[in-house]
């Protein structure tokens, strides 16, 4: 009886440690400034809607210019961006990494096949603005589904799961802003337990660790220019 009563006292501090970093967590993400402005992401896409899917290669090359000009220094360069396949919630797709933090994300996302499943629950808010094809979402407690084309934006709230089903040749951007290491699990779930494409997982942790680097160092020349200030 007194290890079973250790066992649930640990247990109990355990879950509280928990809960206090949730908190600490969910408070700095609500405090803190974004690099990232959600409409800006969106007008940016809404310029190439209707775009022609045979000409999507060249589209996706002017959105990774027109955001490098808006957000200097914040968007990975071309020799980075990779087209890396995505197994999550029964569906696949294919992304190609633009930025990624802590907080947030920008990505080009899409799948060139029918393909449909879970969207999964995420502790970040996703917008998707179409480029072309169709996007159908059907939302928990709903008795019907919506149709999203070209110019339309798509968003997941904070905590939200629906249905998706992605037309073949439907192409997005894609922005996230919340803790976004928390959309790794099941990001990566189907391709551990399912598909098992090891290639795949270690595409995307090196893309995403690249990404971490380069804005923590964007962020430290911040703070080195701020402090040379300081004492100038």
């Amino acid at each position: 009886m007194v290890d079973m009563g250790r066992k649930i006292v640990t247990l109990i501090k355990f879950l509280l440690c928990i809960a206090i970093i949730c908190i600490i967590i969910h408070y700095w993400l609500r405090k803190k400034s974004y690099v990232f402005d959600s409409k800006e992401i969106e007008q940016v896409a809404r310029q190439y809607k209707d775009t022609n899917v045979d000409a999507i290669e060249s589209t996706f090359h002017k959105i990774a210019q027109d955001l490098r000009s808006k957000y200097p220094a914040h968007i990975l360069p071309d020799k980075d961006h990779q087209w890396i396949f995505v197994n999550a919630g029964g569906w696949m797709g294919m992304m190609c990494l633009l930025h990624a933090s802590l907080t947030e994300y920008v990505l080009l996302f899409g799948a060139a096949v029918d393909t449909s499943g879970h969207s999964g629950r995420y502790w970040a808010n996703i917008s998707d603005t179409i480029l072309t094809g169709e996007f159908r979402q059907w939302k928990e407690g709903q008795l019907k589904a919506t149709l999203h084309g070209p110019g339309d934006t798509v968003f997941h709230a904070w905590g939200e799961a629906t249905s998706v089903t992605f037309k073949g040749g439907t192409w997005m951007l894609e922005y996230g802003r919340g803790f976004i290491p928390s959309t790794l699990p099941f990001a990566l779930s189907d391709t551990l337990f399912s598909t098992q494409d090891f290639a795949t997982m270690y595409n995307t942790f090196r893309i995403y660790t690249k990404a971490i680097i380069q804005e923590f160092s964007v962020h430290l020349s911040d703070l080195n220019v701020v402090i040379q200030d300081m004492f100038s």
